[in-house]
């Protein structure tokens, strides 16, 4: 079991609600039946956000009980969300989509940066015309250069919609740990087809 598996298990909502800028965003944005990806979802607090906005989500994460605690959460209030056990580097990708979120999964660090951005080409193709790249990595000068520079290479076929930084509070209910920073948050928009 994972230390996330462990923690799911005590924590029912260990990551806590939606970012409010991007629930925002995807209020005013959504796609009406469109469908998304989220990679590492862990509990699903964005794959059931965007499902509440009409999104037909697949839910990604390497945590059994975080899917299945987010296929129970959109059971029980009737959304349109799927859930599937497995590395995120690993899945293979079989469709388009109309948003695809990666929410504290990217930390860019000498080791993994190069499987990160090889990950960041593979999405690109499968965003539909119009269709939204989320991004949200931890504020860092250096995380944020290498997420911009990676942008440079795919500005050609997306538009950079919004970008900013959300002030988040980790909370464990449990341990009544508290822990206040800030996220980059960086969207993209299709323009062009793949």
């Amino acid at each position: 079991m994972t230390n996330y598996d462990e923690q799911y298990q005590i924590e029912k909502n260990l990551f806590g609600s939606p970012y409010v800028e991007f629930e925002t965003f995807v209020s005013q944005h959504a796609v009406q039946g469109g469908k998304a990806l989220d990679l590492g979802c862990g509990q699903g607090r964005d794959a059931l956000m965007l499902a509440e906005y009409g999104y037909t989500v697949i839910g990604v994460d390497s945590s059994y009980v975080g899917v299945a605690q987010m296929i129970d959460m959109a059971k029980a209030r009737g959304l349109a969300v799927n859930g599937v056990v497995a590395n995120l580097y690993d899945y293979q990708i079989k469709e388009n989509f109309d948003a695809i979120v990666l929410d504290s999964i990217l930390h860019f660090a000498k080791a993994d940066r190069h499987r990160e951005l090889a990950l960041l080409d593979r999405l690109v193709s499968h965003i539909n015309e119009n269709g939204f790249l989320f991004l949200f990595v931890h504020r860092s000068r250096k995380k944020e250069k290498v997420l911009k520079s990676w942008y440079e290479r795919v500005a050609s076929d997306f538009e950079l919609v919004k970008e900013g930084y959300i002030d988040y509070v980790y909370e464990e209910m449990a341990t009544r740990f508290q822990s206040e920073f800030q996220f980059y948050m960086l969207i993209l928009k299709r323009i062009r087809e793949a």
